[in-house]
């Protein structure tokens, strides 16, 4: 081979190293879109390219994609970024086909009318619980809606009522992508007294969340099954005092049974 003379790659390998770059690139764009969207307050380019681990001229270009695209908006003053217009456009889509969550909010409105209280549907997505929708008290003058949102699941009763239907190495898997950190004093922080949790939920059919998550708020929840008795989601009712929270044991579980049927 005469020195300094570049071989030429063959193109299926060049295709194929094209499609693993392009495959990066769209995970750190996706990467850079879920930090944005699951920070409590709007970050900074520099607090994305900490948070996804890329370079800060990386976090900018990929950034100014998602702009250009409408996914991200970002503050003409501060600089911060918040999520854009277009994820409302899938996310529409998605909630308009998810069967789930069309057959579970005429109960759970039902179910916040006959409780007083908020009602919440939830799903594991993710190894963590992802709100799916919900309904607000009564005696307050607006919609409730979670849908979006996210909470650990071993301190959140929709989490933990879903868990306990499970295998044990379903579980385990989970919890070894998020560990038990503490939210409260309150949260369960041990392995052997999580899964002794989940075994006394599984017993009575329900689990509860007493200010586990975030203090001054509790919830009750039971499981949603499909028609092959599997968890496929959970409901509950939050308020800030378990104990009449669980005074709604018997709507709860008859919503739940409703909803499963529909199912």
């Amino acid at each position: 081979m005469v020195s300094g003379m570049r071989t030429k790659m063959p193109a299926t390998t060049k295709s194929v190293e094209d499609d693993r770059d392009s495959a990066k690139s769209l995970r750190k764009a996706l990467a850079v879109l879920d930090a944005v969207g699951s920070a409590e307050t709007p970050p900074t380019i520099a607090e994305v390219a900490v948070r996804v681990g890329v370079s800060r001229p990386t976090a900018y270009r990929l950034m100014r994609t998602l702009v250009d695209e409408g996914y991200l908006r970002q503050d003409a003053q501060s600089g911060r970024l918040s999520v854009g217009l277009s994820v409302l456009m899938l996310a529409s889509s998605l909630l308009d086909s998810n069967r789930l969550r069309l057959e579970a909010l005429p109960h759970l409105q039902s179910l916040s009318a006959l409780t007083g209280e908020r009602t919440n549907l939830g799903i594991i997505h993710r190894n963590r619980v992802l709100y799916l929708g919900g309904v607000e008290k009564p005696t307050l003058p607006t919609i409730y809606s979670r849908f979006g949102k996210t909470a650990p699941a071993h301190c959140c009763s929709l989490g933990k009522v879903i868990l306990a239907y499970q295998p044990k190495p379903f579980v385990q898997a989970l919890l070894a992508a998020e560990p038990l950190l503490p939210h409260t004093p309150n949260s369960i922080t041990s392995m052997p007294r999580f899964m002794k949790e989940l075994e006394v939920t599984r017993r009575r059919g329900y689990a509860t969340d007493r200010e586990e998550h975030q203090q001054h708020s509790c919830c009750v929840a039971v499981p949603i099954f499909d028609g092959q008795k599997r968890p496929v989601g959970a409901i509950g009712v939050s308020g800030a005092d378990i104990k009449s929270l669980s005074e709604h044991l018997d709507a709860l579980r008859h919503t739940a049974e409703l909803i499963s049927h529909r199912l």
